[in-house]
């Protein structure tokens, strides 16, 4: 990208600053950011919002690392979403509706499905948080040993839209421009 994808502007604010918004308008009790690469510029994006925050030095290792390092600092939470910062066209009522899937009760897992295309956010409980704690990528291994467990919510696959290129932004910026 030549920049810290997380920190370029979208709809007049960083994307991480635009996702971590949503996700606190959500209704959790609490919402931890784990952060790597640069994370000193990342935590001064979120500033005045109401999170907290955990450095991931070995975040060059993979996705795994930082579920590691969440699932150390989430304490007796209860249970846990796991969303990714680059997908800025979730908004609090996505996530609101992983919450309240999981309020409900009926399984460990709430997951969401776009289309065909199983993604973030994921919420599990914290029986699978020892699980979670020993990967190395993302959370797919856990999805697929516990399936049969899992409430799975439907999602529009308009909603998909990650930030890894700078045709994924500019495509993003373009989506965006209605709306600003």
């Amino acid at each position: 990208m030549g920049t810290h994808k997380l920190l370029l502007p979208l709809g007049g604010e960083a994307i991480v600053r635009r996702t971590v918004r949503e996700i606190c308008g959500a209704g959790f009790d609490g919402v931890l950011v784990v952060v790597g690469h640069e994370h000193e510029k990342v935590v001064a994006a979120l500033d005045g919002l109401p999170v907290s925050s955990a450095v991931n030095a070995g975040f060059a290792a993979g996705m795994g690392s930082s579920f590691r390092i969440a699932v150390e600092q989430l304490g007796d939470a209860d249970a846990a979403m796991f969303a990714l910062a680059d997908q800025p066209f979730l908004t609090a009522r996505e996530y609101r509706r992983v919450l309240e899937a999981h309020r409900a009760g009926r399984q460990p897992i709430v997951s969401v499905r776009y289309g065909d295309v199983t993604a973030p956010p994921h919420l599990f409980s914290r029986a699978l948080f020892g699980e979670l704690g020993q990967l190395e990528h993302g959370a797919r291994p856990v999805l697929q040993r516990h399936r049969d467990e899992m409430t799975v919510l439907a999602f529009s696959p308009e909603l998909l839209q990650d930030i890894d290129t700078p045709e994924d932004y500019e495509r993003a910026k373009l989506l965006d421009s209605p709306r600003t």
